[in-house]
């Protein structure tokens, strides 16, 4: 093997998770241009608003929120890493998926490896992290407005983008006579 191959080799695995963080998420962003061009994204935000979480331990933060600028207005993807030798389970999908559709549009589980199961979970989106592309696109989920709302404001603070947005993830534009 030639020096030069497995330079290349070496530079195709990129970690995406680090000392408890996402890291290196814009290799998956970049790829999920499907809706729309990209405002702003964070790392580890909560899904949440704090006062609804005190009294359980549910996956309360988001390793990656997006918002995109798409046709249809403001759109806020959630994306769960799981970079890990092991294979996701759709168990495990289904609960990350009911804690994102609370306040995300889109879906994401993006992983080294998928069990065959998984293709069958109805609204998720699934990316390969090995491969850095959709291998299943998601659906677009019906979020509680008050949390898609409270979980776009905190995304944008964490941004510093100022946004007038709607009180509805299903809302297109402002309404004018307010």
């Amino acid at each position: 093997m030639s020096p030069g191959v497995l330079i290349e080799r070496v530079a195709e695995r990129v970690p995406f998770y680090h000392a408890s963080r996402t890291v290196n998420e814009d290799l998956i962003l970049r790829r999920l241009d499907r809706h729309g061009q990209l405002v702003c994204w964070a790392t580890e935000v909560p899904l949440e608003p704090v006062y609804l979480t005190t009294d359980r331990v549910p996956c309360y933060r988001g390793d990656v929120l997006a918002l995109y600028r798409g046709r249809a207005g403001h759109i806020l993807v959630g994306i769960e890493v799981k970079d890990w030798g092991n294979r996701v389970h759709a168990k495990m999908a289904k609960d990350y998926l009911a804690a994102y559709g609370k306040a995300c549009q889109y879906f994401y589980l993006a992983a080294n490896e998928f069990s065959q199961g998984l293709f069958t979970v109805r609204n998720i989106g699934l990316f390969n992290l090995d491969k850095r592309e959709v291998v299943k696109a998601p659906a677009r989920l019906s979020p509680d407005p008050v949390l898609w709302r409270s979980a776009m404001e905190r995304l944008c603070q964490l941004c510093d983008v100022d946004l007038d947005l709607p009180p509805d993830p299903h809302q297109r534009t402002l309404d004018s006579s307010e």
